[in-house]
């Protein structure tokens, strides 16, 4: 950052900080984690200095609180586009001529949600593992000396390495040049496409998988023979518990894909209302460049609204499918609660049989009638006996 800690001559136990250059024509700085849910890798201090050398706004640490150690990923639904223009020609009294800042600019900061493949199985691919990250962006653009800065925050260096190769040698020379305002602001609408193309990928693949998936699991409740003497898939409680755990990551699919498509929308109606901005001196010039940054903006979400239809029709369909198979439980029920009538049935028909002789057995094992000799004919009663019986 090029700051630098002195020691004041008159009072040696106060120090001033100091710039030794001027903020590059770019910047970007990334801060990553091991992976998504690890910590990242910079210090609380580190992070307070170059917020604040760089005049951050406060709404970017909302982007950044989502990230750092955690079991589980948390905060996925988030997401946030904000926005910052300072363009008025009585801005510049905001300036740092120092460090190149004209005063005069705009920032933002948004985040943006990828789709990524953990651990690919071609041999079965119901063992696929998907996974969502999220990555947070910062920019500022300072309207009179053409200076960008980028605060780029992911797990992984995924995005890093793309940033190096969208400005490298071997980029194109639009998406390389700084010499100008005019080509640093084009420069900086390719670094937002590069995000946005991120933010695309495996989202087919992913909608795919679960389509696959979801057949897997159900396609027996809808083709499988239910006739008596055919072999036919028994569904469990698990099944459903299954079928309705691919029903809430369809639906987080669909929350997720749209909050995509909210923040391109966002970033495209700020670069068109930057180009129609009478304090923005170079809007002629980049008016073209606005004009296709925001088309190829529009084909992404036209891309993701297919994704989001095709996501409703397959939640429909494991929605229908998921009624069927308990359409298939209650019926299996059913036919059991038959077969136990139908023993219960027979049990009280073969009591009904064996019920008088029970209870004429029952009756004159008592002391009601009693013979003495098996082989005198005659016999005793008790009415004592028979009261206490009858009672």
């Amino acid at each position: 950052l090029g700051i630098c800690h002195t020691t004041t001559p008159t009072h040696h136990q106060q120090t001033e900080i100091g710039v030794q250059r001027k903020d590059p024509k770019c910047r970007f700085i990334y801060l990553s984690g091991e992976h998504s849910r690890a910590r990242l890798n910079i210090t609380r201090s580190m992070l307070v200095e170059i917020l604040t050398f760089h005049q951050v706004m406060p709404d970017y640490l909302d982007h950044l609180f989502i990230f750092g150690l955690q079991s589980e990923a948390r905060d996925l639904r988030f997401s946030s586009f904000r926005e910052q223009i300072s363009l008025k020609p009585s801005s510049s009294a905001f300036g740092i001529s120092t460090l190149g800042r004209s005063g005069r600019q705009y920032q933002l900061c948004y985040n943006l949600k990828g789709m990524a493949v953990e651990s690919p199985d071609a041999a079965d691919p119901m063992k696929n593992e998907y996974s969502i990250r999220q990555a947070a962006f910062y920019h500022r653009f300072d309207a009179v000396g053409g200076n960008s800065l980028w605060i780029v925050t992911k797990g992984g260096d995924d995005i890093s390495r793309r940033f190096k190769e969208l400005t490298g040698s071997k980029a194109r020379p639009e998406d390389k040049s700084f010499g100008n305002p005019v080509e640093c602001f084009q420069s900086s609408l390719s670094a937002h496409l590069l995000y946005c193309h991120w933010s695309t990928e495996n989202w087919r693949g992913y909608i795919r998988w679960l389509e696959f998936v979801v057949d897997v699991e159900t396609k027996m409740a809808v083709l499988g023979p239910t006739k008596k003497g055919f072999h036919h898939h028994v569904y469990t409680a698990a099944d459903i518990q299954r079928l309705l755990t691919w029903q809430e990551r369809i639906s987080e699919f669909i929350t997720i894909v749209e909050s995509n498509i909210e923040i391109m929308g966002s970033l495209g109606r700020f670069y068109t209302k930057l180009g129609e901005n009478k304090d923005f001196d170079i809007r002629e010039l980049c008016s073209g460049d606005i004009e296709v940054f925001t088309n190829q903006i529009g084909n992404m979400m036209d891309e993701f609204k297919l994704h989001i239809g095709r996501a409703g029709a397959l939640a429909k369909l494991i929605a229908d499918r998921t009624e069927l198979v308990k359409q298939h439980r209650l019926e299996r029920l059913n036919h059991n609660l038959e077969k136990e009538a139908i023993v219960m049935r027979i049990v009280t028909i073969v009591t009904l049989i064996y019920l008088p002789a029970t209870f004429v057995s029952t009756f004159f094992s008592t002391d009601v009638i009693k013979y003495q000799d098996q082989d005198s004919p005659g016999g005793s009663y008790s009415s004592v006996a028979m009261n206490r019986w009858l009672q």
